[in-house]
């Protein structure tokens, strides 16, 4: 009997995640990923960060990127075994249609290198440009995070190292005033200040 070898290519143990909402914080992701291992800080190019929908979890708009030439949005880049792929896929209902994974090449600064990381994008994404300066007062409700939400980019973005004049401007970012206890005091957001 003649037996033709098959050879097997060894199958991905781990993928890189670009993080650039709740995920940029360890204590978040690491509630349902437990293997995240954070690389560095991520800047991904052409893409705007927005917020759109609501999120009964977080009582506000999630945060979603969405294909915008000239503008740029920072995060967190992560290493995950892909054990985790499935929890991180529910973590951002994937299963219930919310949000769809898609790669994207991020540059990682601490490396000064590009990398194709998986990320999320809303299902239903916004189809304007309110957050991009001045105006904050006409954002209307659907499109505002919680303040607690808010918190958790702040703090996730501080703690990854993402430029301060990031940082500022999510501060900065017009919420809808709500806080969700349970994560105030799991994510320990006492702290955080916004703007």
């Amino acid at each position: 009997m003649n037996l033709k070898l098959q050879q097997l290519t060894p199958m991905a143990t781990k993928f890189f995640y670009f993080g650039f909402g709740s995920n940029m914080l360890a204590s978040r992701i690491h509630i349902q990923n437990p293997t995240a291992k954070r690389i560095g800080v991520g800047k991904l190019e052409n893409f705007r960060l927005d917020f759109h929908t609501g999120s009964k979890n977080w009582l506000g708009a999630p945060a979603t990127i969405v294909p915008t030439k000239g503008s740029h949005v920072f995060g967190a880049v992560w290493e995950i075994d892909m054990c985790n792929l499935k929890d991180l896929d529910d973590q951002e209902s994937v299963p219930d249609g919310v949000y769809i994974p898609i790669s994207v090449p991020v540059h990682l600064l601490n490396t000064d290198s590009s990398i194709t990381c998986r990320a999320y994008h809303l299902t239903n994404q916004p189809q304007t440009d309110l957050h991009a300066g001045g105006g904050q007062e006409i954002i209307p409700l659907d499109r505002q995070p919680s303040q607690t939400y808010l918190k958790v980019l702040v703090k996730g973005a501080t703690e990854s190292g993402v430029p301060e004049d990031y940082i500022e401007w999510l501060r900065g970012i017009k919420h809808n005033g709500k806080q969700v206890p349970t994560m105030e005091a799991k994510l320990e957001l006492d702290k955080v200040q916004l703007s």
